[in-house]
């Protein structure tokens, strides 16, 4: 095959390659007068001298623009002024004769614009938008010629302008020369006048905005930064993109936000732009799009994709040269944070908790199936251990680019997306396996496990789920676990971390294991929680079942106790830190899952001599610090006490720990060793377990009477030592070993000491009850070994102040005071044979014993913790609330006051916004405005409301259509039934059913939803004399489960709404069948097992009808308001005392509610007609409160 001959020019002289196009530098010349300036721009079809035309003109704008009045001389600021002056002369001689929207402003530059597009001109092209952008940009600077850049824009707009406009926007990617200035011009356009031409800028959007995508794309190329005075087409086109995304509509914004290729070239090359430009970009589009309201959630949607917030998450890790600008990591990290956790940015989506979103949680099983089966009948109770389906899978995809143990902020953010959506917590770990939690003292090892602790530290959502109360059946044990200890941490991991050389990382895994005992100890109080067993025996046999299965798969996970105890034994004595955290891991264990911690058969005995041992030695240290420099930290002090606390709670669950057996580490017996630490504890440490301890021990070991028997306990022998430590610490400190063995012998040998006491006391006392704590006939036995000592000087002084405290303190208390007679002739003897003297006791004595059972010694726990000490339980001391401090706690604002603004809000809304956001609340509670005219419209705009909702997708769009009709026709048959032409003031508690009902509607899990749905099927509108479902909540069963003191809840808080007109208040008088309603709610609130919160909305109830004119003499005179207060508070006086006997109650605040009480009583004697009341009740009233 033969070589083919060229084909190239006849001749065969022709060039063979293509020739290099060269760029010539245009030529310019200086403007001196607007004459000059029209003849250089008129239209000459020689390319050369229109190029020389606009360069002069470019070079006149740019002296324009550049121009800086506070550095400029008074010279250069005529030839600035002189200047302007061509310029609005020329504009001013070119300006079209008639202004509409075809007139063409700039008819030269624009014949030439379009000269330059049919030859193909692409210098021309470029020259031309330079000039427009850089003219639209100084005419913006000017009011006066604001006209004339509308008109120029507008001209824009035309038809042969949108051409070349597309023209050059769709360039070749190397011709940036041509699409940088058209993208400028374009922007400044959109820019101008506040957006004045931004909306028919996007009508013609298949112009403006063509190849911007591809534009975005075309990033700057080259070692060197890019120039900011240069910028690249992606930089224009970004900017562009913000602003008109600034100036346009929401419809607009929608339909420009679903262009998915222009979305996702927006941020596909964020890390390369310079840092102005990102701020500008996450600042616009947080602003612009995320935080408008009026936005579509859908729109946001299209913005926020995984591919857009993954680009923008890779901004953690940009270089910033310049210090000047605000961080870009810190700028990336509040935007993610905005719009991921907020639900209105359209990325977050409303979960179910803990049950995946294939699981139904109410799904019906056969109760056959459940009584053989068990958990095992539910289908996808074990379906989720390596898959979790998720409804956020956006952010789903997010966090696994995402590395929180690298960065804080990323930690940050991850943890904020667990807290708004638990159900990622599961999916996360189970996808992201590539780091695990074997130890290795690293920073990224550190971050890791810093970032495990914030996920633990999370709470468990309410209910397992976003509904009001709890499912039917219980949400995977898989998902639970591992949102209470998440897969990396195994059992081999943590076992490993514990028993690790490095401290930091034993420290970690056991503040990790504390947090995570205390989240499986509320996941368990939730399992069992009373509300279930208002369902089928089968649904809380399920419950139980599933809470026993998450306790098993807890201690599977979790380390051995053999190794929690071995890691506390580990720890050096000055680590008070972490000492205090195993300690309290340790008796996490023992009280939340104490068959694990039995079974390890800890001895807790050498571990607490320890720690008493180590706040002996405390103590000295702190003495001898004190005589050196005379400062010591009281916070290792109370770490140190905290520990002891927790190992005495733990001896508490320890069968077999021994109290009073001395060992070769401590010389005193543990209890004795406590005893002086709570004697000699300093100020300001919180002393209460300690003593609940010694009271426990003393009384189960016979050392003092038991309390019930009217005796205080060891309190005369803490009263007694704790003077004794005021008056002469020295003879304290020769005290403790003699009082240590009388206190062991007395509980080796109880019934020895109480025979004893027995034949101390008087033969003609034998029928009296006679009452000595054991541990005095011990000292009496004790007394003559310690006389024959051979350093009982010492101890004797010690005991001839301690003994005739002791016994005067004891004679206080109410101990039989023939034995105690007998007892101090018996040690006087001794003493006579030991000192030569005598011991006297004082006749009085400052011992106080409260009700109860209580001395002042409680008082003096209490001052320990700086407190001001708890008064006295039953009330008679509370002093009532002022008016202003009632008034905050029972006074709540009028929500039926609504801005006018209402009525034209709710036009440019979704249905979904009109219901979600409250803005079909807002126009229901205008029709309680006092105006009829805003009745009127109100009125109008509802029904055009309802008419909108029927023609929508709206998932409940029937149910709220028909409240909305049905409340109309109730405004209607009002206003016939008075005869007026107005619409007329409804009663308020129709309004506010209607606004409560709407928030019911919105949610078909609450539980009133069935009887709101009945409730508007019974009639076309509503009676204003009758409460709507009032006897439907006070008296029917609940439709759903065990919700009753919700709906009553709900229906407490629409009646408070409700109360705001004497008309209001004569329906809550008014008599009916069942009662009137202020009678049946009094009889309600007289609950004593109410809840509190419950309990305080009748009482904002009864205090916002104190507001009302004669409504305090109304409830008085004929519901007996000032009887039933009395009655309040004496139940809560009867509770308080039976609570404080106990030991333990669950009352709370009761001293508040006391007050409050009182308070309102005050109120209302205040408020009512006096001379009514008084003589209604003859003065009996008067008494009672004043």
């Amino acid at each position: 095959m033969g070589k083919r001959q060229f084909r190239g020019a006849e001749n065969g002289d022709g060039p063979r390659k293509r020739q290099r196009v060269v760029h010539e530098a245009p030529t310019s010349e200086v403007i001196h007068t607007s004459r000059q300036l029209r003849q250089l721009l008129a239209f000459d079809p020689d390319l050369g001298r229109s190029r020389h035309g606009l360069q002069s003109f470019k070079l006149l704008l740019d002296s324009l623009l550049s121009r800086d009045d506070n550095a400029d001389s008074a010279e250069k600021r005529q030839q600035h002024e002189a200047r302007f002056t061509i310029v609005k002369e020329y504009l001013q001689s070119t300006k079209p004769i008639e202004d509409d929207e075809s007139s063409t402003y700039l008819p030269d530059i624009m014949q030439t614009w379009s000269h330059a597009g049919q030859v193909n001109n692409e210098n021309l092209l470029s020259a031309v938008a330079v000039v427009l952008a850089l003219l639209l940009k100084l005419l913006s600077q000017s009011l006066e010629l604001t006209p004339i850049g509308l008109g120029i824009c507008r001209t824009l707009l035309q038809k042969r302008q949108q051409e070349l406009i597309s023209r050059s926007l769709s360039a070749d990617k190397g011709k940036a020369f041509i699409i940088s200035p058209t993208l400028r011009m374009l922007r400044e356009a959109v820019c101008f006048d506040g957006g004045a031409i931004a909306r028919p800028m996007f009508r013609a959007r298949v112009s403006m905005l063509k190849s911007l995508a591809r534009n975005m794309g075309i990033v700057h190329i080259g070692e060197e930064p890019e120039d900011i005075k240069k910028p690249s087409p992606r930089t224009n086109a970004v900017q562009f993109f913000l602003s008109a995304l600034k100036y346009l509509h929401p419809e607009a914004k929608k339909e420009l936000l679903a262009q998915r290729d222009v979305v996702t070239a927006l941020t596909r090359d964020i890390k390369q732009d310079l840092p102005y430009l990102v701020l500008d970009l996450l600042n616009g589009l947080r602003d612009h799009v995320l935080l408008d309201n009026k936005v579509p959630r859908e729109a946001k949607s299209n913005l926020l994709s995984s591919t857009t917030l993954i680009k923008i998450s890779g901004l953690y890790y940009y270089r910033q040269a310049n210090d000047d600008l605000p961080s870009i990591p810190d700028a990336a990290h509040d935007f993610l944070m905005a719009a991921c956790t907020n639900p209105s940015c359209g990325v977050l989506r409303q979960d179910t908790g803990l049950y995946p979103r294939e699981a139904d949680p109410n799904a019906a099983i056969p109760s056959a199936d459940l009584e053989e089966l068990g958990l095992e009948a539910i289908v996808w109770m074990n379906k989720f251990k390596t898959e979790v389906p998720v409804r956020n899978f956006v952010l789903s995809n997010l966090l696994q680019n995402l590395r929180p143990w690298s960065s804080v902020k990323q930690s940050e953010l991850t943890t904020s997306i667990f807290k708004v959506a638990p159900e990622l917590i599961a999916d996360f770990f189970i996808k992201n396996k590539s780091f695990t939690f074997e130890p290795k003292l690293s920073a990224t090892w550190i971050g890791y496990a810093a970032f495990l602790f914030n996920a633990v530290a999370l709470p468990l959502p309410e209910y397992f789920c976003r509904g009001s109360g709890y499912a039917e059946l219980p949400p995977p044990t898989s998902i639970v676990m591992d949102n209470i200890l998440p897969i990396p941490l195994n059992q081999k991991a943590l076992s490993r971390c514990l028993t690790n050389k490095s401290r930091m990382i034993s420290f970690f895994a056991t503040r990790i294991l504390i947090l995570a005992v205390q989240k499986l100890d509320t996941a368990v109080k939730m399992h069992q929680d009373p509300a279930h067993s208002s369902k089928s025996h089968n649904n809380q046999a399920l419950w139980t079942d599933a809470a026993r299965r998450l306790v098993d798969e807890f201690c599977q996970r979790s380390p051995g106790i053999k190794e929690m105890i071995n890691s506390y034994r580990s720890i050096p004595e000055d680590d008070i830190l972490h000492r205090e955290a195993a300690s309290q891991l340790l008796r996490l264990y023992y009280e939340v899952i104490p068959q694990v911690a039995l079974m390890a058969k800890f001895d807790v005995s050498p571990l607490l001599e320890t720690a008493l041992k180590r706040l002996s030695k405390q103590e000295k240290q702190k003495e001898t610090r004190a005589e050196e420099d005379g400062e010591d930290d009281p916070r290792d002090f109370a770490l140190s006490l905290k520990e002891l606390e927790n190992l005495l709670a733990i001896a508490g669950y320890s069968p077999g720990m021994r109290w009073f057996a001395a060992t070769e580490q401590l010389t005193l017996s543990p209890f004795t060793t406590l005893l002086k630490v709570y004697v000699e504890a300093p100020h300001g440490v919180s002393l209460a377990p300690v003593r609940q301890v010694l009271d426990f021990v003393a009384v189960e070991q016979q050392v003092v009477p038991a309390k019930d028997k009217g005796h205080p306990g060891i309190s005369v022998l803490l009263e007694t030592l704790k003077e004794l430590m005021a008056s002469s610490p020295s003879s304290l400190a020769v005290l403790w070993p003699f009082l240590d063995k009388c206190l062991t012998r007395c509980t080796t040998a109880p019934v020895k000491y109480v025979e004893m006491l027995q034949d101390l006391g008087a033969k003609d006392a034998e029928d009296e009850v006679l009452t000595v704590s054991p541990v005095v006939a011990a000292i009496i036995e004790q007394l003559p070994f310690a006389a024959k000592a051979t350093d009982s000087k010492g101890t004797l002084d010690g005991l001839s102040r301690f003994l005739p405290k002791l016994l005067g303190y004891s004679a206080a208390a109410g101990e039989s005071k023939p034995l105690l007679e007998a007892a101090l002739a018996v040690m006087s003897e001794s003493f006579a044979k030991g000192l030569g003297k005598s011991l006297t006791v004082p006749k009085k004595h400052p011992f106080k014993q409260a009700k109860g059972g209580k001395s002042t010694e409680t008082k003096q726990d209490t001052n320990n913790t700086t407190a001001e000490g708890k008064k006295a339980e039953s009330g008679d001391d509370v002093a009532a609330l002022d008016s202003e401090q009632l008034e905050r706690v029972l006074d709540l604002p009028d929500s039926l006051t609504a801005d006018n603004s209402a009525l034209v809000k709710w036009q440019n809304k979704s249905v979904d916004e009109l219901v979600d956001e409250g803005h079909a609340i807002s126009l229901i509670s205008l029709l309680a405005s006092e105006h009829a005219s805003i009745r009127k419209e109100a009125l109008v705009n509802i029904l055009k409301m309802a008419a909108k909702v029927r023609q929508s997708e709206y998932e409940e769009k029937e149910q709220v259509w028909l409240l909305l009709s049905e409340l109309a026709e109730t405004a209607k048959v009002a206003a016939a039934s008075q005869a007026v032409d107005a619409v007329a003031p409804l009663p308020s508690t129709i309004i506010a059913f209607a606004c409560h009902a709407v928030n019911v509607l919105r949610d078909p899990t609450h539980s009133l939803y069935p009887k709101i749905n009945s409730f508007l099927t019974r009639g076309p509108f509503w009676s204003v004399d009758r409460v709507p479902l009032a006897d439907e909540v006070l008296t029917e069963e609940p439709a759903v489960g065990d919700s009753y003191y919700a709906q009553l809840n709900w229906l407490l808080a629409y009646l408070l709404d409700g109360l705001r007109t004497s008309k209001d208040l004569e329906l809550f008088h008014k008599k009916r069948a069942k009662g009137p309603l202020f009678e049946r709610l009094l009889a309600v609130a007289g609950n004593p097992y109410m809840r509190t919160p419950l309990r305080m909305q009748v009482l904002r109830t009864l205090y916002r009808a104190s507001k009302i004119e004669g409504g305090s003499t109304t409830l008085v005179t004929r519901f007996g308001i000032v009887s039933w207060l009395e009655e309040l508070l004496k139940m809560k006086r009867s509770m308080s005392a039976t609570q404080s006997q106990g030991g333990a109650g669950t009352l709370v605040s009761s001293e508040d509610e006391v007050a409050v009480y009182k308070g309102l009583l005050k109120r209302i004697w205040e408020t009512c007609n006096k001379g009514r009341v008084e003589g209604w009740s003859k003065g009996g009233v008067e008494s009672v409160i004043v």
